[in-house]
């Protein structure tokens, strides 16, 4: 094969090279976001409430291991799962309380390989965005935690604060009963809110209200 030859086929290589990896790249990104349905939540089991309480406590240190998807499972539907139909009432009965059941809280979930909101009827994780997002949380330890769950509503209404609290209640009980260690923390300032509503593609209306970070105790 002469010289000019050799050339066009090394190029036609290279091109139908980038072509491939041109063809793969969407194919792997759209693999990334897709929703990931949760196994159904074990409901019975843990440790007694009151046991709970007692060792219940902030800990604002994690080691970087995921969680299996059993405890995520069973973490967000303790946090704002449906534990209950509703019948006197619109709307699912809930874990956790909220003001005239509103159920106005949504529940951003930030895992090492990407972000997704959790949609409780259906116990799955609807995909936002592809990547480790996990540092650009507004607190350094967040980085480090199996999951950060980012409180998210209309900061118009007064009565969110009050709801997410009631959330991250449920949160922490969870976490002392599994032997995990979690931290709940406002989103200080505009800044940080912007920062972090930004990296969530929220919408105009929405505002990340606080975070609250789960995960193994460091080694």
């Amino acid at each position: 094969m002469n010289t000019s030859a050799l050339f066009t086929s090394n190029r036609l290589a290279a091109l139908f090279g980038l072509a491939a990896l041109l063809w793969a790249v969407p194919a792997l990104y759209a693999q990334e976001l897709k929703p990931i349905e949760l196994p159904k939540p074990q409901v019975t089991g843990g440790m007694p409430l009151m046991q709970a309480l007692a060792q219940r406590q902030t800990t604002r240190a994690f080691q970087d291991k995921p969680l299996p998807q059993q405890t995520l499972s069973n973490l967000l539907w303790a946090a704002f799962g449906v534990n209950r139909p509703r019948t006197a009432k619109p709307g699912l009965g809930r874990t956790a309380p909220s003001a005239m059941n509103k159920q106005e809280i949504e529940i951003y979930v930030v895992l090492a390989q990407g972000v997704y909101v959790y949609e409780a009827e259906a116990n799955l994780l609807r995909s936002v965005a592809a990547g480790d997002l996990r540092a650009k949380m507004g607190a350094p330890p967040a980085g480090q935690a199996a999951v950060t769950l980012v409180y998210v509503a209309d900061p118009k209404l007064n009565y969110a604060q009050v709801d997410t609290g009631f959330i991250g209640q449920n949160v922490y009980l969870f976490a002392a009963s599994e032997g995990l260690n979690a931290w709940f923390y406002a989103l200080h300032g505009q800044q940080d809110a912007t920062a972090v509503g930004a990296a969530l593609k929220l919408p105009e209306e929405k505002s990340p209200l606080y975070g609250q970070s789960v995960g193994y105790p460091p080694k």
